[in-house]
C-alpha cells in the first residue's frame, strides 16, 4: 500500500504558487523574451549611429597616355565629416530608441504578470466551484438518505428522493462543466509560461486580502511615476525631439576631405611623385523643397507625441480609479458573504434536521443547500474577482501592492 502512496503522490501535479508562476514567466514567456531581444538589439544600436561612415579608398588611372609608355596611378582617401551636430542627434535618437526598449519590455512584463495572476485566479475559482459541488453533494446524499428513512417510515414522498437525485445529478453536471473550464484555463496558463498545455497543473491556493491598500492619490502619484508606458512616451518625445533637431541640422553642409597621391611609372625621367588634397562640400540650397518640410514634419511629430504623453497619462490615472473602485467593492462584498455563509449554512442545518423530525418539507431543505451553494460559490467568485481587481491595479499603478505574496494566506473559514 506504502508504495502505491508514494506513486501517486508522485504522479500528482504539485500545487501552484503564483509568486512561482510569475518568475517562470518572467523567465519562459516567448513574447517577453522577444522584447528582451528587442531591447537587446536597440542597444546594439545605439554606437553605429552616431559613428562617421566609412572612408572612402580609391586607386585610379589618371591622366595616362593611351599608348601606356606611363602608367600614373593615384590613391586617395576621402572622408566626410557631418556638421551642425548631425551624430550627436543621431546618438540622442538611438538612446530614446533604447529607453523604449527598456520601458516596452516593462510594460510587457507587466502585461504578463496581470495574465499569469488572472489565468491562475481563474484556476482558483474553478477549483473552488469543484470543491463546492463536492461538498454539496455529500450534503445532497444526507438528505437523500433523509428521504428514504422517511419513505420506509411511512412518512415521506417519493417525490423527495427523487428530487434529491435530480440535484445530485445536476451538481455532477456542474462538476463536468468545471473540469472543461479548468482545462481550458490550464492551457491558457500553460501558453504564457510556454509549458506543453498538456500536461496538468496542480491545485491553487485560497488567495488572502491584503491587509490595508495605500490611498487612492498615493498610486496615483506612484503611477505617474512607475509606469513604464510614460518612459516609453518621453523616450518617443526624446526621439521626436533628435529628429527635430537632425531635420534643422540638415541645412548645415557637410565637411567632406580627401588626400592622395599619385606616382607615374615609366615614361620620361622627371617628378613622378604627386600630391593632392581637397575640400568639398554639399549645398543644401533646396531648402524650400527639402529641408523645410522635413522640418515641419518633424514638429508635427514631436507635437503628437506631446499630446499623446498627456492622453497617457490620463488614462492611467482613468486606470487607477477603476481598478482601485473594483478592488474596494469585491473587497465589501467578500465580507458580507463571510457574514451570509455562515447564517446560510445554520438555516441549512436547521432544515434537514426538521425534514428528518417531520417538521418541514423536503423542497425548503433543497433551496437552503442551493442557497448554501450560491452564496460559497458568490464568494469564491469574489476572492478571484478581487485579486484580478488587485492584479489590474499593480498593472496600472506599475508597482507590486502585495498581490503574490498573499495569493496562497487566506483561509475560506475566515467567516
Amino acid at each position: 500500500m506504502l508504495p502505491l502512496l508514494l506513486g501517486l503522490a508522485l504522479q500528482a501535479p504539485a500545487p501552484l504558487h503564483l509568486q512561482d508562476l510569475l518568475k517562470e514567466a518572467r523567465d519562459q514567456n516567448p513574447e517577453l523574451r522577444a522584447a528582451l531581444a528587442e531591447l537587446r538589439a536597440a542597444r546594439a544600436s545605439v554606437a553605429p549611429a552616431g559613428a562617421l561612415d566609412d572612408p572612402m579608398l580609391m586607386l585610379q588611372l589618371w591622366n595616362g597616355p593611351v599608348d601606356f609608355s606611363s602608367v600614373p596611378l593615384m590613391l586617395q582617401l576621402s572622408e566626410t565629416f557631418p556638421l551642425g551636430g548631425k551624430r550627436s542627434r543621431r546618438r540622442e535618437a538611438a538612446r530614446a530608441d533604447e529607453r523604449s526598449g527598456e520601458a516596452n519590455a516593462a510594460a510587457k512584463a507587466r502585461d504578463v504578470e496581470e495574465a499569469v495572476a488572472n489565468a491562475y485566479f481563474d484556476l482558483f475559482m474553478i477549483d473552488r466551484t469543484l470543491d463546492v459541488d463536492r461538498e454539496l453533494e455529500g450534503l445532497v446524499a444526507a438528505m437523500t438518505e433523509a428521504a428514504s428513512a422517511r419513505i420506509a417510515s411511512g412518512k415521506g414522498e417519493l417525490a423527495d428522493q427523487l428530487d434529491s437525485q435530480g440535484e445530485t445529478l445536476q451538481l455532477q453536471a456542474d462538476e463536468e462543466t468545471a473540469t472543461a473550464q479548468r482545462v481550458s484555463a490550464s492551457a491558457r496558463l500553460a501558453t504564457l509560461l510556454d509549458r506543453d498545455p498538456e500536461l496538468p497543473l496542480g491545485p491553487t491556493g485560497v488567495p488572502a486580502l491584503l491587509p490595508s491598500l495605500p490611498a487612492q492619490a498615493t498610486l496615483r502619484d506612484r503611477a505617474l511615476a512607475s509606469r513604464p508606458e510614460l518612459a516609453a512616451a518621453d523616450a518617443a518625445v526624446a526621439a521626436a525631439n533628435a529628429q527635430l533637431g537632425l531635420a534643422q541640422a540638415e541645412r548645415i553642409p557637410d565637411l567632406g576631405l580627401s588626400a592622395g597621391e599619385m606616382h607615374a611609372f615609366g615614361g620620361p625621367p622627371g617628378v613622378r611623385d604627386f600630391l593632392f588634397l581637397g575640400v568639398q562640400t554639399n549645398l543644401p540650397i533646396f531648402d524650400g523643397e527639402k529641408n523645410g518640410p522635413k522640418i515641419e514634419a518633424a514638429t508635427a511629430r514631436l507635437d503628437a507625441m506631446r499630446e499623446a504623453v498627456r492622453a497617457l497619462r490620463n488614462r492611467i490615472l482613468a486606470e487607477v480609479a477603476d481598478a482601485y473602485a473594483h478592488v474596494e467593492a469585491e473587497e465589501h462584498l467578500i465580507h458580507l458573504h463571510h457574514r451570509l455563509i455562515p447564517l446560510s449554512r445554520q438555516a441549512f442545518e436547521s432544515s434537514i434536521s426538521s425534514y428528518a423530525a417531520g417538521r418541514s418539507d423536503f423542497l425548503r431543505v433543497l433551496d437552503g443547500a442551493r442557497k448554501l451553494q450560491m452564496h460559497e460559490l458568490d464568494l469564491a467568485a469574489h476572492l478571484g474577482a478581487y485579486e484580478q481587481a488587485l492584479a489590474a491595479l499593480e498593472h496600472a499603478v506599475g508597482t507590486d501592492l502585495g498581490l503574490a505574496a498573499h495569493a496562497e494566506e487566506g483561509s475560506l473559514e475566515a467567516h
